[in-house]
């Protein structure tokens, strides 16, 4: 018989929409400073794991974040200095 190896468990950073309320929280690409609380420091968008968003809350923060790069109002990577 094999042992068991003891697992610890990771635990996850969670922003939890930063504790608004899901029902009043709208995403525009003109708010650069609430779209980068979602984005990660190597410029990706943080998954619905971590942001505690809804499937719908996610996709419309996914278009709203690539409207806002495109505009160069957000960073597509991050800057190496």
């Amino acid at each position: 018989m094999t042992k068991r190896k003891n697992r610890t468990r990771r635990t996850r950073t969670v922003v939890k929409a930063l504790r608004l309320n899901l029902q009043s929280l709208v995403f525009s690409y003109k708010e650069p400073d609430l779209l980068s609380h979602f984005v990660t420091e190597q410029g990706s968008i943080m998954p619905r794991k971590d942001t505690g968003l809804t499937g719908k809350l996610q996709r419309r923060l996914a278009k709203e974040v690539k409207r806002a790069r495109h505009l160069a109002l957000l960073p597509f990577t991050q800057t190496l200095n």
